[in-house]
């Protein structure tokens, strides 16, 4: 399918120009008769540099479009004129450090004192991960060797669920202590501010979630290996792979773009300033719906008293009412001597009834008394006892 050509072939080929970012570039082994020296790595030429240095290779040759792309943890394998599958060695080296912190958990696993040794090993993976001034490919079953060789018996956590609303900088520092990370890398919770604040800015939800709390876990721990190990650190800032880890402070970028760093540095403090504003914003609505709040117990409080003033007049009447009731009514209990004393009042004429002297009318249900000659008036226009409203027997 994309087979070398011949020096002396006059026959139009295509080509693949891979994109990746701004770079393009071509494999040496689709225009040149060339092999490489290392089986199962593919070497690759800028475009520029294919333009200017080796002209006569571009002519019958139809260039196409191959864009490099990725999926959230891996990239799309590319397939060789031979049938075989390869990547980008920069997709290569993040695939296997994931498989190592996430599939392995091997820095959770191993004892402080094998750190080094097992870093060294990494170090020693010159010969597939190495600096050079363009992007190349690497074999799909390239294997690396030496690095299972480690006694792992700590015992390892799984990455604890985050709150509703997200996580903070401080939960991310303690899930870093909860995996055992501060033991293994007593530097790591350092780069929790900076990786905290990439993955806020990437997040796909409007708060944080169990994903981005493993996102930031895996790049605290590039930071702390790519720091530990300048010449990997090296072939990363080589491959154009340095923006990839969150919050990774490379000198070369700095060195090579510093333009680019202020305006990293700016982006990062307009964020922060937008993040101020947003928590500005939010205890104002919070102080508005807490006074809103107390404005409708001020107002309930306000009605309480108001209901309870009314009832207290009310009680108060009552009680008045009641009182002279209890003055009034004739329940048949009581002595001569004290009833003698007792003035009682015809409700209809509303003039004193003289015990003895006045014949009476008594309502069977109240037990209220009346002038006889009131009550038979009283009955011409009413039936009602005018105090309890119970009938009245007619006279």
């Amino acid at each position: 399918m994309f087979l070398p050509r011949g020096e002396d072939s006059q026959q139009t080929i295509t080509v693949r120009v891979f994109e990746d970012g701004d770079q393009r570039f071509v494999m040496k082994s689709e225009i040149f008769k060339t092999k490489t020296e290392i089986p199962f790595i593919l070497e690759t030429i800028s475009m520029e540099e294919l333009f200017e240095n080796h002209d006569s290779h571009t002519q019958n040759v139809e260039f196409i479009r191959y864009p490099i792309t990725r999926a959230k943890h891996r990239a799309t394998p590319i397939q060789r004129h031979s049938g075989d599958f390869c990547v980008l060695a920069i997709d290569f080296f993040f695939e296997f450090l994931r498989e190592l912190i996430h599939g392995r958990r091997v820095f959770q696993l191993l004892n402080p004192i094998d750190v080094p040794l097992f870093l060294q090993k990494m170090d020693g993976f010159d010969d597939v991960f190495h600096e050079t001034e363009t992007p190349y490919f690497l074999e799909l079953d390239t294997t690396l060797q030496g690095d299972t060789d480690f006694i792992v018996n700590r015992p390892d956590n799984d990455v604890r669920n985050p709150k509703e609303d997200g996580f903070t900088v401080q939960d991310l520092k303690n899930e870093l202590a909860h995996l055992g990370l501060t033991t293994t890398f007593p530097e790591i919770q350092d780069y929790a501010e900076a990786v905290y604040s990439e993955v806020d800015k990437r997040k796909k939800e409007s708060v944080l979630r169990t994903c981005d709390l493993f996102d930031a876990v895996e790049h605290c721990q590039l930071n702390c290996v790519l720091e530990r190990l300048p010449r990997l650190k090296k072939f990363v800032h080589s491959q154009k792979g340095c923006y990839r880890v969150y919050g990774l402070k490379c000198e070369d970028c700095a060195t090579d773009n510093p333009e680019k760093q202020e305006d990293q540095k700016l982006k990062i403090l307009e964020k922060e300033l937008e993040d101020l504003k947003m928590s500005h914003q939010k205890i104002i609505e919070e102080n508005l719906q807490k006074s809103l709040e107390i404005q409708e117990l001020q107002q309930k409080n306000l009605r309480l008293s108001v209901k309870n003033e009314t009832n207290e007049v009310k009680m108060k009447h009552l009680s008045q009412k009641l009182a002279q009731s209890k003055l009034s009514i004739d329940d048949g209990n009581y002595s001569i001597a004290c009833t003698s004393q007792l003035k009682i009042q015809c409700l209809i004429c509303e003039k004193s009834i003289e015990s003895g002297q006045d014949q009476i009318i008594r309502c069977p249900l109240c037990k209220r008394r009346f002038h006889s000659k009131c009550a038979i008036n009283w009955l011409k226009e009413h039936t009602e006892c005018p105090a309890c409203n119970g009938n009245l027997p007619k006279l």
